[in-house]
């Protein structure tokens, strides 16, 4: 079949895709499939007119205009799990604020994480979880409740996800507005925030928050002081 021109796309139908897709296995899961299904359906593939039309229905993906696309992103998680390694070398428990499946795919089937296990809570009321569960392998639960004191200690850290990331703030899931605190800092070795697409955005995504940088312990991203730590928040809880 020949491909059709971008121009004909409705960007409304690309965006309800978009985003049914965004709220159970997240963003960048989301931003991976699409773009390349706009690469399949366009005129040699350029996808640029397509994403410089909808800069605010999809800023997320938009952000991908200037990049290599998907590649990068599966690129770049790969690097980002290689440099968890070491940090998440002596931890058992790993809570993850919000369902990013392109990531949980990688760092789930590593070697070094065998034995750790991975507390997914979920960004969205609507995600299929039993889906999601099936996906992966014993060492995946839900978390079902707000409340993670059951995880507290020296060996459990909080991995959530920075979208658009700025030397002040960046957006996330509203989630971890609900998890994350300066009495959760307190509770884990780390609240660690990795930038995986690491690009830009030009308009707010309505379905994330804004939340300040100095809210994590680390920073996992290339342009960010190279991966800052934050101290001057940091407790000894334990």
């Amino acid at each position: 079949m020949k491909p059709i021109s971008i121009n004909s796309w409705e960007g409304n139908a690309v965006a309800r895709a978009y985003n049914m897709l965004a709220q159970e296995a997240g963003h960048v899961t989301a931003m991976c499939a699409i773009y390349d299904q706009v690469v399949n359906h366009s005129e040699k593939g350029d996808v640029r007119p397509f994403l410089e039309m909808n800069w605010r229905t999809l800023p997320l993906l938009s952000s991908m205009v200037d990049t290599d696309g998907s590649n990068r992103i599966r690129k770049r998680i790969k690097h980002v799990c290689n440099q968890l390694l070491p940090i998440l070398e002596n931890k058992r428990d790993i809570i993850c604020i919000g369902t990013e499946t392109a990531w949980l795919d990688v760092v789930t089937t590593q070697q070094e994480h065998k034995d750790k296990i991975f507390h997914i809570v979920p960004h969205s009321s609507d995600a299929d979880l039993n889906r999601i569960l099936a996906n992966y392998g014993e060492n995946v639960h839900i978390q079902n409740s707000f409340d993670l004191s059951h995880l507290y200690g020296s060996t459990s850290v909080i991995i959530t996800f920075a979208f658009g990331i700025s030397d002040y703030t960046f957006y996330t899931y509203p989630v971890v507005h609900r998890v994350c605190g300066r009495d959760t800092r307190q509770a884990f070795s780390d609240l660690i925030a990795l930038d995986i697409i690491d690009s830009p955005l030009r308009f707010y995504p309505a379905d994330l928050v804004e939340i300040d940088v100095d809210e994590m312990t680390l920073v996992l991203s290339r342009d960010y002081e190279s991966n800052k730590r934050i101290r001057k928040w940091k407790l000894a809880a334990f």
